[in-house]
């Protein structure tokens, strides 16, 4: 299963925060609904580099943009990774689990291309083969909680009371 969100969106003027908004009046009259506190990348540099957060790739407030988000799942998983250990079955217990992450990496890069190509439309002359998507050829950026883009995990919460709504 999966939910998709397109929402209203600016950084805020501190510059680190992204808000998200209900609609373009909440926009215009500087009402968000939620607020995205994001960190920077945490992991040291041996340059110059700047240290990213996804608040720099949202327009300041005074400018039209928007923010994406999804979140996909694999529905029983759990339980079946509970009766393999149960039974003391390590080796299904461990297939089950790599093959419903396999199933959730494969949906979100669906779910992904249909964002870019349909849904939202900024690609929809996009025509990459699997080696290109591989190498993120696509227009764009796909950040996760967890990883260096997005390191904070308490950000999901915020994330769940926006789709989900």
């Amino acid at each position: 299963k999966g939910v998709v969100g397109m929402f209203v969106a600016n950084r805020s003027d501190c510059g680190e925060d992204v808000e998200i908004y209900e609609n373009e009046e909440a926009r215009e009259a500087g009402t968000p609904m939620h607020k995205f506190c994001m960190l920077r990348q945490q992991a040291e540099k041996e340059n110059d580099d700047p240290y990213l957060s996804q608040a720099d790739f949202i327009a300041p407030r005074g400018y039209k943009d928007h923010m994406g988000m999804f979140a996909v799942s694999c529905f029983g998983c759990d339980s079946l990774v509970q009766k393999y250990e149960a039974e003391n079955d390590d080796y299904n217990k461990i297939m089950s689990q790599a093959l419903a992450d396999r199933f959730v990496e494969a949906f979100a890069e669906y779910i992904h291309r249909e964002i870019r190509i349909d849904m939202w439309g900024y690609a929809k002359d996009e025509k990459l083969d699997e080696a290109d998507l591989l190498k993120i050829k696509y227009d764009g950026i796909r950040p996760a909680p967890g990883y260096p883009s997005q390191p904070d995990h308490t950000e999901k919460v915020t994330m769940w009371q926006t789709t989900l709504r």
